[in-house]
């Protein structure tokens, strides 16, 4: 006859004697007694056909301990979140039977109710708990009732605060006292959680839980240092060669470390349980952070292909969304954040992951063996993201090792992101010294050529000179300034030729600067009195300002002096009126003591389009005249060049009709750039 109910299931956790007894009575006396109880109640169960209100009934002994109770949990929807105990137990609820192991509900605005009954027929000594094998679950409120009295009630999840937790620990963890022999505990869950319901629950003892739950700590262990070596590796790379890519890899180990301290409940161990809604706001603003560092990663890549640029818009754009979601999620009530919030966040994840995984797959394809690895890595990545997406879609039951699973291939990805880096490094380096081998070629090249050019650019600038000295009288007023225009720009020539010949010695390997103490305020002093006739003959002044005397500088005297000769040299060449000030005072230069050298003067001043690019080679602030080339835009790129081999740095402020100031500073004991 048709019997549509569930079936009341009954795990019988008994004595052998008891099932041998069981097996030897008359199968035949069994099977009328059997036909007899069918016939008698054949009208009366269609009327509860639909639903049963029988819960499972778990009877244990003491040797079969741990038991896994998912296929014996009756299930409850409870739509509007509001019933509690009381109405559970005066209601006639229309239980489900769970058919899983682990009763998979997926992401769900609506609260469950779980249901079982445990009874013993043996005293066990030990303490017995109910153990849920997730951290990610909201809340779960467990009541114990004997008849129709609760005894007993415990409250978990990863929003309640420790201290309102009878064992707080990354995973619910609630202890409970049996009925005496023969009598019955109804055990009564309900769970709520926007990141999705899954109740991996296990009957067991206190001893058996801390020994498995150790195990996992070592694992955990192992796990989160690598990440955070990981990420200590690319910030560090990040740190020294200011790489997108690296700034890909070191916001992805930044994200992933919180969420999955998130994810295993180890953040509430370590720093945040007394919060209870922290844990899922970090949750909620790694995983916005982790698709910012795929669009980051994707970005970074050396993709070639025609629509790369159109590709990198849309991977900005989901960057640049993630903000205000990011800010959402830190600002609104955690309680405003609905499972369907939670589910475009965790699909939007995944588009992310499988457009870097192809991207990666495309550039490891033309030849990029950093990207090879990237791809395996983004391979691993989305398996383990498959594998908590699927059952967060009720896709497949949860598996009770999952969470171990996505954590071993994050790890597998982990290393081969940490591959990917080096790989990355290597080509780089190897980039680096392809270009040093053609920069020092070059170098080789423009010394001899520039020297090949000095000899016949002197014999030009010389013999034009003599024979405007000694025809100056017989030559016409044309020819005169003709002359003087080759005189010019033969001195152009010339002092091109000696910058190119300077800037190619400063590039090359054999340069060395020598260094040598030198008494600060007395090496100035001769800077000025070399420089002092050109500033008189402007009609300026040459002031000095010296905050102490007899300060030490260790330097290259003869490189030093000529950085500073030039700047000088700029600045007469640029003020009308006024006056130049040289001075020097005592600073703090990269975490230790230095000097600040300073130049300043009251000329035209520079704009700040130019300041941007003074330090560029052949950059002038006016066009070029063809009487009068004002110099040859290398002079501040040597000084520059010179300053960082004494290593120091130049720096300068200007305004446009106001005068200019030029800031050198050194270390005052140093060593070769």
């Amino acid at each position: 006859f048709p019997y549509n109910s569930a079936p009341m299931h009954k795990l019988n956790l008994i004595a052998n004697s008891q099932l041998l007894g069981f097996a030897r009575q008359p199968m035949l006396s069994l099977f009328l007694k059997s036909r007899v109880a069918l016939l008698c109640l054949a009208t009366l169960i269609p009327l509860f056909a639909a639903t049963s209100t029988t819960a499972a009934e778990v009877n244990i002994t003491r040797n079969q301990l741990p038991v896994v109770l998912g296929h014996y949990l009756d299930i409850y929807e409870d739509p509007s979140s509001e019933l509690g105990i009381e109405d559970i137990l005066t209601s006639d609820i229309p239980w489900r039977r769970s058919n899983q192991a682990v009763p998979t509900l997926g992401l769900t605005s609506s609260a469950h109710w779980f249901y079982l009954e445990i009874t013993t027929r043996e005293f066990i000594s030990e303490s017995l708990v109910l153990s849920v094998n997730t951290s990610v679950l909201d809340r779960l409120d467990f009541f114990f009732v004997r008849g129709d009295t609760v005894v007993s009630q415990s409250v978990a999840g990863d929003t309640v605060p420790f201290s309102e937790i009878d064992q707080p620990y990354r995973i619910p963890i609630i202890p409970f006292n049996l009925a005496p022999i023969g009598e019955t505990t109804r055990v009564f869950i309900k769970a709520q959680s926007t990141s999705g319901i899954e109740l991996p629950l296990k009957l067991s003892t206190m001893g058996t839980v801390a020994s498995e739950q150790q195990s996992q700590l070592t694992f955990f262990g192992a796990f989160f240092s690598m990440f955070i070596i990981s990420f200590c590796i690319c910030g560090a790379y990040y740190y020294n060669m200011k790489d997108k890519e690296f700034l890909g890899y070191m916001s992805f180990f930044a994200f992933a470390i919180p969420f999955f301290l998130t994810q295993t409940g180890m953040g509430r161990v370590w720093f945040w349980g007394e919060y209870g809604e922290l844990n899922n706001r970090v949750a909620y603003l790694s995983a916005a952070g982790l698709i910012v560092s795929m669009s980051l990663l994707g970005q970074a890549m050396s993709l070639k292909i025609p629509y790369k640029a159109q590709v990198n818009l849309v991977l900005r754009y989901v960057g640049y969304l993630m903000l205000p979601v990011g800010l959402y999620f830190l600002l609104a009530p955690i309680n405003s954040v609905s499972s369907d919030t939670v589910l475009s966040i965790m699909i939007l994840g995944f588009v992310m992951a499988l457009s870097i995984f192809a991207i990666s797959g495309i550039t490891a394809a033309q030849g990029s063996r950093s990207a090879l690895y990237l791809f395996a890595s983004w391979a691993l990545i989305i398996l383990a993201y498959l594998s908590m997406l699927t059952y967060r879609l009720t896709l497949i039951e949860r598996p009770d090792t999952a969470m171990m699973v996505a954590e071993g291939l994050m790890i597998l990805a982990c290393a081969a992101l940490l591959l990917s880096m080096f790989e990355y490094v290597r080509a780089k380096n190897q980039e680096l010294n392809q270009f040093k081998v053609e920069t020092q070629a070059k170098g080789d090249f423009l010394r001899n050529v520039s020297r090949e050019f000095l000899t016949p650019v002197h014999l030009i600038l010389a013999n034009s000179k003599r024979l405007l000295a000694a025809q100056s009288s017989s030559l016409d007023k044309a020819t005169v300034e003709h002359m003087n225009t080759v005189i010019k720009q033969s001195d152009h020539l010339h002092n091109l030729i000696n910058d190119l010949l300077e800037m190619a010695e400063l590039e090359s390997d054999s340069f060395e600067p020598e260094f040598e103490l030198v008494e600060m305020s007395h090496f100035l002093n001769e800077v000025r009195d070399m420089l002092l006739p050109s500033a008189m003959e402007k009609g300026l002044e040459f002031d000095t300002t010296y905050a102490s005397a007899n300060l030490l500088v260790q330097t290259d005297i003869s490189r030093l002096q000529h950085a500073l000769i030039n700047v000088i040299t700029n600045a007469i060449k640029f003020t009308d009126h006024g006056k130049i000030v040289l001075g020097y005072k005592a600073v703090y230069f990269r975490r230790r003591l230095g000097i600040e050298i300073f130049i300043s003067d009251t000329g035209r001043g520079m704009s700040a389009e130019f300041q941007r690019r003074m330090f560029d080679e052949f950059s002038r602030e006016d066009a070029i005249s063809e009487k009068d080339p004002e110099g040859t835009g290398l002079g501040l790129v040597i000084v520059k060049r010179m300053i960082e081999k004494l290593g120091g740095e130049i720096s300068s402020e200007s305004s446009k009709g106001e005068g200019s100031q030029f800031f050198i500073r050194l270390p005052l004991r140093n060593q070769p750039a």
